[in-house]
């Protein structure tokens, strides 16, 4: 896992990147959907990245995933400046 932090363009941006094998194509544009999980009925709520995205909202921030080209999946935070 890689983290990393930048400030700049009127924001600050958190990136957290795994070298695993990403997110497959169906599940990325659910992620951030409360109750959506690919765990198993009891191993999970699928609330974690919905609440996540929702309090960063209620602070003028952003969180977004992406594959990265070479693999991986990287979830980026951007907030606004104190």
């Amino acid at each position: 896992v890689e983290v990393g932090a930048q400030a700049g363009s009127g924001a600050v941006e958190l990136t957290v990147r795994d070298h695993g094998p990403g997110i497959s194509p169906e599940v990325l544009p659910r992620l951030f959907e409360p109750f959506f999980t690919t765990r198993p009925a009891g191993q999970g709520t699928g609330l974690g990245l919905a609440v996540s995205r929702h309090l960063l909202a209620a602070q003028g921030g952003t969180v977004e995933v992406a594959n990265a080209p070479d693999g991986g999946a990287v979830f980026t935070l951007k907030l606004p400046p104190a």
